[in-house]
């Protein structure tokens, strides 16, 4: 199971029209995101994402990635890695997170190291609960982040940085090259 497959995270740019909050949080953000997604290609079946907004909770949901306002960013992974990545949103899908607003408040200016997992605190927010997937997986790429303090910006950098980062598109966006 350690064939080599990929694992894309999409991360929101917010345009002028959208929440203030998902403005505010890109305003001091250094890379102007807001949220973040883990994308699982569904190799001819459905994609899906796994993230949660406020107002939700955390779960997979059937995603086209056609939205020119998310910046993806693509690795190369085992099989084993996007197991696990999966088990680990699948099984915190059953468990229905909610949005911890103070969490992703605070996230900004919290140690991290003092943090409690989503599980332990059955609520959460968008980059902490993707920080703990690939954690749960154990990717390289965030094995040095504090769940509890990582903003979507933070898990931005760790991606980009990544030597397992592979271009790849999607359908609809390749149709908008072509325009």
């Amino acid at each position: 199971m350690n064939r080599s497959m990929t694992l894309t995270l999409a991360f929101f740019h917010p345009l002028e029209d959208d929440p203030w909050l998902n403005r505010l949080t890109a305003l001091v953000s250094r890379n102007d995101v807001c949220h973040a997604e883990l994308v699982f290609d569904g190799g001819g079946m459905q994609t899906q994402a796994f993230s949660i907004q406020h107002g939700t909770t955390a779960s997979l949901r059937a995603k086209t990635l056609s939205n020119p306002a998310y910046e993806l960013v693509t690795l190369s992974v085992t099989g084993q890695e996007l197991a696990s990545c999966k088990e680990f949103c699948t099984n915190a899908s059953k468990q229905e997170y909610g949005f911890d607003d103070v969490g992703m408040a605070l996230s900004i200016i919290h140690p991290g190291c003092c943090g409690r997992s989503s599980a332990q605190v059955s609520k959460t927010f968008c980059s902490k609960i993707i920080t703990e997937a690939m954690q749960f997986a154990e990717m390289p790429e965030v094995e040095r982040l504090h769940p509890s303090s990582t903003t979507p910006s933070m898990l931005l950098d760790a991606v980009r940085e990544s030597p397992r980062r592979v271009c790849h598109t999607v359908p609809s966006r390749m149709r908008m090259l072509k325009l």
